[in-house]
């Protein structure tokens, strides 16, 4: 498999705001990387889906932030294979304690527990879902603390990291819903790994969920 790499030198200012564009064409998260010599500037990456026309991407980028009056100093755009991408994201995910002693380790990153603390392993193909993202961690630390008889439900799943958070949490019936076929077998087999039981469903909240639940969590990105 194939993905278009775009990468964009900006000033650093215009970070939130191209960051912004960028959803459009993909989910699988952004790297930032500075600009050597120019702390003014930063260097933003993003992988989007080989179905989709690199050509048009560009010329939509460039158009649109001409439009914003946003200052860009170059963009690249390549194609890449399978094993380039993901040696680009996976170098930049570290692990983290994403709640007071719960920490999310990536599956292909070393971490020394000298402090005993709960390690939460998540594989993925794709960054979110990692416990990399502000959003993941404002997520797992709005739980309530009352946990019985609650029933959490996680849309949109991904590889079921807000799941394992509850688990640790004491939250016991866990569901997680997500509409792609590969995220929810991402979060059977880190569910698996982690020795969490949940449900994961493939499928659409409207038709394939019909429980209450008095726990929602949403890690979505803008556009659902």
């Amino acid at each position: 498999m194939q993905w278009i790499e775009i990468s964009i030198v900006c000033e650093r200012v215009a970070t939130d705001e191209v960051t912004t564009l960028f959803d459009d064409y993909t989910d699988n998260g952004i790297i930032e990387e500075d600009v050597e010599d120019q702390p003014n500037l930063i260097k933003l990456t993003m992988y989007a889906y080989p179905s989709l026309d690199m050509d048009m991407i560009k010329t939509d980028l460039e158009k649109r932030l001409a439009e914003d009056n946003i200052k860009v100093i170059s963009i690249d755009t390549d194609i890449i294979d399978e094993s380039t991408w993901l040696n680009s994201w996976q170098q930049y995910i570290e692990p983290t304690e994403i709640l007071p002693n719960i920490v999310i380790k990536p599956a292909w990153q070393e971490y020394d527990n000298v402090d005993n603390k709960t390690v939460i392993e998540i594989d993925s193909d794709i960054s979110f879902g990692t416990g990399a993202h502000e959003t993941t961690r404002t997520c797992a630390d709005s739980a309530p603390m009352d946990f019985d008889k609650v029933t959490c439900l996680d849309i949109g799943t991904g590889t079921g990291i807000l799941l394992l958070i509850a688990a640790h949490l004491g939250i016991k019936k866990l569901v997680g819903i997500d509409i792609e076929e590969y995220a929810a077998n991402q979060a059977k087999i880190n569910c698996e790994n982690n020795q969490i039981r949940a449900e994961i469903i493939c499928g659409d909240l409207d038709t394939d969920f019909n429980e209450i639940a008095q726990l929602i969590v949403a890690n979505l990105t803008v556009d659902p």
